[in-house]
């Protein structure tokens, strides 16, 4: 690779704006339970109907980050497929830039705007939104920011998740 060579590639740009789907399945009372239990959030409208009906929401709910928080639905890859992070592959982070061999977590950003209920259905619609390179203290990288949205088996979106990867 050239010095003065940009790490992002034309290929990789033209990944901005491009949205995949990926249909995730019903959410299911264990999974919100599990999920809730894992964080250490034991708020009653995800564990007692009675109470949970009572709220403003009428009945169980998921967490607010529970969408966001599952990186593989179903029964997840073989441990052969997951990468030296531990994590399953990511497609839509698998970039044609150049000398990046690794994604780091840079934050993320969720806008509640429906409940998550037992029984609901997903499908995430993601796209990568921008991609910048910037120099910091160990190089340069590429800062790449991507959405998110999870829309329920009514077409209503009832979550988006704006996040930000660090490339190396």
């Amino acid at each position: 690779m050239v010095a003065d060579e940009s790490l992002i590639t034309e290929e990789a740009k033209a990944f901005i704006g491009k949205e995949t789907t990926l249909p995730l399945g019903e959410v299911t009372l264990r999974d919100i339970q599990r999920y809730a239990v894992a964080v250490g959030d034991m708020n009653p409208l995800y564990f007692d109907e009675e109470r949970a009906r009572e709220s403003a929401y009428g009945g169980i709910i998921a967490p607010p980050n529970f969408l966001t928080a599952v990186i593989h639905w179903g029964s997840g890859p073989a441990e052969s497929e997951l990468g030296p992070d531990g994590l399953p592959p990511q497609d839509e982070l698998r970039l044609p830039l150049r000398g990046v061999t690794r994604a780091m977590g840079a934050g993320q950003e969720i806008e509640c705007r429906l409940p998550v209920r037992p029984g609901d259905r997903f499908t995430r619609v993601s796209r990568i939104v921008d991609m910048v390179e910037q120099t910091g203290r160990s190089g340069r990288f590429v800062l790449v920011t991507t959405e998110q949205r999870y829309i329920n088996q009514r077409g209503e979106v009832a979550v988006v998740c704006n996040s930000r990867f660090i490339m190396r």
